[in-house]
């Protein structure tokens, strides 16, 4: 532990008390952080300060994802399990537009094809609504046969739709195409249930999968290498540095599971945050082909610092610029994490800000990761 590098706690905010705070995203201007939380509402803040904003209403259940659009601040949209999706305007109270998505739990959501089109996934069906019509365009029907937990478009060519599902596959759909079976650009079996996935490296052209079983899988998205597997990191439950629980004997053995994946721009590798038990402990691990070599840890905050850290299950994380990260989860606290346990200790990593635009310029880009 005393080789690894650290992350210290510089500041956190509680939204609040008795509620869950489901995913975190922030803005392409990085002047807005948003967090999904499970009391029906979202909560805009200053990324920089963690002061609110502003508290978005009108979902009437749990809101699960959020996306902010790619080229304009002001504008995200946000899905919830009360079946609907909805768009909303930083600078007013009320939501733009409140699309119906399904009576069932709405539980993915994102915006593409420059910020004209939104995504919901709803059961094993995949939402198209034109953003600014406020219509549906189609229904993907057909390209999975269970519940599909994850849509996103892809952030450099924002026509191509991913969708992963507890089908074990990930489905890429060509949203130019009207028909479904011609939308359909290819498939990658994961094996396992598909969780969540996040799109890496110079071009996002590397796809990190992380499924039901805390198993993360990197596949390749090149011409050459689609649907290729680069990298594999099982069995992370029972790695012995994720094996904390939060104290009682209930949960010791709960073992370890996924945070997020992250680009290290300097060393083009990927690493992988993950959490332990139910403690809020967190570790940074650097993916190889094989394993899982731990990195970083999150220290827990000094005492007298009057921080708290993370008291529960961390369910969301994201770089910004600086080296800071931000996590959030089951304790209702947003920390922001600053590399280094001193001030005067070396940066080790320059992992990407999770906020970028769709278009990368640069025709000497960095090779895929692995």
């Amino acid at each position: 532990m005393d080789q690894l590098a650290s992350f210290r706690l510089a500041q956190e905010f509680q939204v609040g008390e008795d509620l869950y705070i489901f995913r975190l995203g922030c803005n392409c201007d990085g002047s807005a952080l948003a967090v999904a939380t499970s009391e029906h509402a979202l909560c805009v803040l200053d990324p920089a300060t963690l002061r609110p904003i502003r508290k978005l209403e009108g979902h009437t259940d749990v809101v699960e994802d959020l996306g902010f659009f790619q080229s304009e601040p002001s504008c995200l949209a946000s899905c919830s399990h009360d079946g609907s999706a909805r768009v909303w305007d930083l600078r007013a109270a009320e939501a733009a537009r409140c699309f119906a998505v399904s009576s069932n739990e709405v539980y993915s959501c994102s915006v593409g094809r420059s910020d004209s089109a939104l995504a919901c996934a709803a059961s094993e069906k995949v939402h198209l609504f034109d953003v600014g019509q406020g219509k549906r365009m189609r229904v993907y029907k057909d390209s999975h046969t269970d519940v599909v937990n994850h849509v996103r478009f892809h952030p450099v060519d924002s026509t191509q739709l991913y969708s992963g599902a507890e089908d074990n596959l990930v489905v890429v759909l060509n949203t130019d195409e009207t028909r479904e079976d011609d939308a359909m650009v290819g498939c990658i079996p994961n094996d396992e249930c598909v969780r969540s996935f996040t799109f890496v490296g110079p071009d996002r052209n590397t796809l990190c999968c992380s499924s039901t079983t805390e198993d993360v899988r990197i596949w390749g998205l090149g011409t050459e290498d689609f649907g290729s597997l680069r990298a594999q990191f099982l069995g992370l439950r029972n790695h012995p540095l994720l094996m904390r629980g939060g104290g009682g004997d209930d949960d010791e053995g709960s073992g370890g599971y996924v945070v997020e994946t992250f680009y290290d721009q300097p060393s083009g590798e990927v690493f992988l945050l993950a959490g332990a038990g139910q403690a809020g402990d967190l570790v940074l691990f650097r993916v190889t082909m094989g394993e899982a070599l731990p990195a970083a840890v999150f220290a827990p905050p000094a005492p007298g610092s009057g921080l708290r850290g993370h008291e529960g299950i961390v369910r969301s994380a994201l770089c910004l610029p600086g080296g800071r990260v931000l996590t959030a989860g089951e304790d209702g606290r947003i920390c922001a994490w600053q590399e280094g346990g001193a001030a005067s200790e070396q940066s080790r990593f320059g992992l990407e800000p999770t906020v970028y635009r769709a278009q990368r310029g640069g025709t000497a880009a960095r090779a895929s990761p692995y």
